[in-house]
């Protein structure tokens, strides 16, 4: 071999190797959001205030899109979460963190993610406990800061939810408490945007990734705007 193959040889295990670099990096990556999102799930599963805080970013772009509005930069996230900070023994809130799909960005720093979180729900009142199960998705981003993955952003829905003396309930009724203001947690910043869909049957949450066979986008926004019209909300 001349030592002109032998150098195109070499360029050319170079660059297998950079792109393999590359790939390995965003399997990583990947791996790593996994671990974060489930170690969210667990530390909210008993409102462990600081350790939720910890899974958030620095950034100012942080935010809570929450059914009851929305809570805005670190400071938000941890208005909110103050409000369970000591929860009663026997209060729980598992929601498991299942079906994760994971997207890095083409910069390497961001990254979206989309997740079921199902799972039981018990609030002490009073002498009583209230006990249902809860069927939400998840529509994550998140950032890398100084090479370790956080949370920059998390967006809720509810599609379902039933009560353990009762039958499943839809949208309209799970979100009845915050579409009347009856929410008794802290004052969101941005309030509640009663024609975002969230709040209705039938609306499919917006998925952050196109179809992963044909690579187009899918058909959720057509079908949310016939339901929007059904339900003579205005665009």
């Amino acid at each position: 071999m001349d030592a002109a193959a032998l150098t195109g040889r070499i360029e050319a295990l170079e660059k297998k190797v950079k792109a393999q670099e590359k790939e390995l990096t965003v399997l990583k990556d990947i791996e790593a959001i996994k671990k974060l999102q489930k170690a969210y799930g667990y530390y909210v599963e008993h409102m462990m205030y600081q350790e939720i805080v910890d899974c958030f970013a620095d950034s100012p772009d942080v935010r809570l899109d929450w059914l009851e509005g929305k809570y805005l930069g670190k400071a938000g996230v941890k208005k909110y979460f103050e409000f369970m900070k000591v929860s009663p023994p026997d209060f729980m809130h598992q929601v498991m963190q299942i079906a994760g799909i994971v997207d890095i960005d083409p910069n390497g720093k961001t990254a979206k993610g989309r997740w079921y979180a199902f799972g039981g729900i018990f609030v002490p009142r009073g002498d009583s406990i209230r006990r249902s199960f809860v069927s939400g998705i998840y529509e994550m981003c998140y950032i890398k800061e100084k090479g370790i993955w956080k949370i920059l952003s998390i967006k809720w829905v509810i599609p379902y939810a039933v009560r353990l003396a009762g039958e499943w309930a839809m949208p309209e009724d799970v979100n009845r408490p915050y579409i009347k203001g009856e929410f008794r947690g802290p004052k969101p910043d941005i309030p509640i945007d009663l024609n975002d869909g969230r709040y209705l049957s039938g609306y499919i949450f917006p998925f952050h990734y196109n179809h992963p066979v044909t690579g187009k986008p899918t058909s959720e926004a057509e079908k949310n705007e016939r339901l929007f019209e059904q339900k003579g909300i205005q665009r």
